[in-house]
């Protein structure tokens, strides 16, 4: 693409939400733009404030640039999270590394950018300009030898490069020069101690530092079990994963992103930088599926500290440290991603009450037994309580796993994963002789799959719908083979998968959530789901039909972004990707479905 002066200066147009890339360090993510700009950075952890976040606001966001006029090619290094961009100007032709230092230290996280110069002279100029929390914090800036210091609520930066730092305007500028074979660096320290100066570094390291990155990624790579078939998809999509851990605590969060909408310049627009235990079984799968055990044994251990924490009953989501969210606020003052508002911090999720997430600790627990980890079983008592709830509990309605801002209803795949969790707390129990309200669980789990059997049905019993009362389809139904509340060839489940498709398709086999007269609540059309596609890849293969599951996959992987990440949705009238990006969930799909496919062959 060109990148043009207009561009350099900022005030370009909103790029794609296909065209982002993400860096990280197992603590928060950067987001970079096409032109190798910054669009999103919130220091130390993914859900702390926001310090650049022009991908929100292209006036107000802040900058932190190395931009020269030219044409600018980008890609990821293979099997990292390495960034680089190939800039051919009038002048001359230079490649920039861009990466966030991994695995990083206990006290500074940094990101780091290596200039080479390939031919004739390349002119950069590197730009700083810093609106912490939305632009309502005022930091405090001195400049040193050492380079540019940027202090604000505790929290202290500091840029250091090849070149001189002034103030401009309401930022720091500063001009980086390189010839063929000459080279420059830039490297931003954040410190993670309250209070506390980051360390300096010296820029002759910064290639060696971009180098072991880009080591320490290719080894961790290379120990992924994937498919061979689909191996370059499934790792790209094991790395954005991995992207999304918050290694102190091992909590997964749903995305790097608050607000990006789901429906341009409407409302949905929802804060994903926190965990959710809906997510925890497919997760949990598909980190084991890869091999991934450390990062799954630790997911699991989040879980079990955040029960232990909390008990009974439990919220729907979390921040990455087990405490609960901030209440959900609208940020005032703030365009939005292409004039979609409002943007938000918090999410207002956390006060409903979802009764699949007890049945999703409980099939984590179930799954790291029969993967011999008992980061979970170890602490019984408190999953046990999860399954007295869910005995307990059941026969009241919800808000489902799509979090419907509706009236709660009884829905079929909310029941199914309450039934599941029973059965996996009686597997457990009977395994491992541990205590436990088996005549309880046998009767509760019975009478919830008679009554599923018995109002989860269509009126001439040939398919399941999304909930009692209601004849619609919801995608989450193609989810029941999976957790054994049918086998794959029942007559029942197959009518259901073809009805989904039916029903529920945008084109090319893209799923929506549910039909799109359902009223969740909000205004505007969102678009399609790439989980409920994932999911319709793995119920072919379950129903008999692994050509087909094929097919679909590899069509959904020509949806993927330009760097392989896949957003929460896409329009597919449109081609473009919606939602906040990287998507765990999406990404989790992706990998899920390719281990279906594998076991297939």
């Amino acid at each position: 693409m060109r990148i043009n002066q207009q561009l350099a200066a900022g005030k370009a147009e909103y790029p794609t939400i296909a065209s982002l890339a993400a860096i990280g360090d197992g603590r928060s993510m950067a987001l970079v733009g096409p032109d190798g700009n910054v669009e999103w950075f919130c220091p130390q952890r993914f859900d702390a404030t926001p310090m650049i976040w022009p991908l929100l606001d292209r006036q107000r966001g802040g900058r932190l640039q190395l931009s020269t006029p030219g044409d600018v090619k980008t890609h990821y290094l293979d099997d990292s999270a390495v960034l680089e961009f190939e800039v051919h100007s009038a002048s001359g032709s230079a490649r920039v590394t861009l990466c966030m230092e991994w695995p990083g230290s206990d006290d500074q996280q940094r990101l780091l950018w290596q200039v080479d110069g390939l031919a004739g002279r390349c002119e950069f100029t590197l730009q700083f300009e810093p609106r912490p929390d939305f632009g309502s914090v005022a930091g405090e800036a001195s400049i040193s030898a050492e380079g540019l210091t940027y202090s604000y609520m505790g929290q202290q930066l500091l840029l250091q490069a090849d070149c001189a730092l002034y103030p401009d305007g309401e930022g720091w500028k500063g001009a980086i020069s390189v010839d063929a074979g000459g080279r420059a660096g830039v490297s931003l320290s954040v410190s993670l101690e309250q209070d506390a100066p980051p360390v300096p570094v010296s820029i002759e390291s910064v290639p060696a530092r971009i180098e072991a990155t880009l080591i320490a990624w290719r080894d961790w790579c290379a120990a992924l079990e994937c498919p061979a078939a689909y191996r370059g998809a499934v790792v790209r999509s094991a790395i954005s994963l991995k992207l999304l851990i918050y290694a102190p605590s091992g909590a997964v969060v749903a995305a790097g992103t608050t607000s990006l909408p789901e429906h341009l310049g409407g409302e949905r627009n929802w804060d994903y930088r926190y965990t959710w235990f809906r997510d925890a079984g497919l997760t949990l799968g598909a980190l084991f599926g890869l091999g991934c055990r450390d990062e799954a044994h630790c997911w699991a251990q989040w879980m079990q500290r955040t029960i232990e924490q909390h008990g009974t009953p439990l919220a729907v989501l979390y921040d990455v440290n087990g405490a609960a969210p901030p209440p959900e606020r609208n940020i005032e003052g703030v365009d939005g991603y292409r004039g979609s508002r409002p943007v938000r911090v918090g999410n207002a999720a956390d006060g409903q009450f979802q009764l699949d997430v007890y049945g999703e600790l409980l099939e984590c627990v179930s799954i790291c037994d029969s993967m011999g980890d008992d980061a979970m079983r170890a602490h019984w008592p408190h999953m046990r309580a999860a399954a007295d709830f869910i005995a307990a509990h059941w026969q009241e309605p919800d808000q489902s796993i799509w979090e419907m801002r509706s009236a709660p209803r009884h829905y079929v795949h909310s029941k199914v994963m309450a039934w599941a969790g029973l059965q996996r707390a009686l597997w457990l129990k009977r395994r491992h002789d541990l205590d436990g309200d088996e005549e309880s669980w046998v009767n509760q789990a019975e009478a919830l799959r008679q009554l599923v059997l018995r109002r989860g049905l269509s009126a001439d019993g040939n398919n399941f719908v999304r909930a009692f009362d209601d004849d619609r389809l919801d995608a989450s139904l193609l989810l029941l083979a999976r957790v054994g509340f049918v086998e794959g060839g029942d007559e029942r489940f197959v009518n259901t998968v073809d009805m989904i498709r039916k029903q529920l398709d945008e084109g090319g086999g893209a799923l929506r959530r549910y039909p799109a007269e359902i009223s969740d609540g909000l205004e505007g059309r969102e678009g399609a789901f790439f989980i409920c596609s994932f999911w319709l890849v793995e119920a072919l293969v379950q129903t008999g039909r692994p050509r087909e599951a094929k097919e679909l996959y590899e069509q959904l992987l020509q949806r993927k972004g330009e760097h392989g990440l896949f957003a929460e949705e896409f329009d597919t009238r449109s081609g473009q990707h919606l939602g906040n990006v990287p998507q765990a969930f999406s990404h989790v799909g992706l990998i899920n479905a390719a281990l279906s496919l594998g076991s297939a062959d």
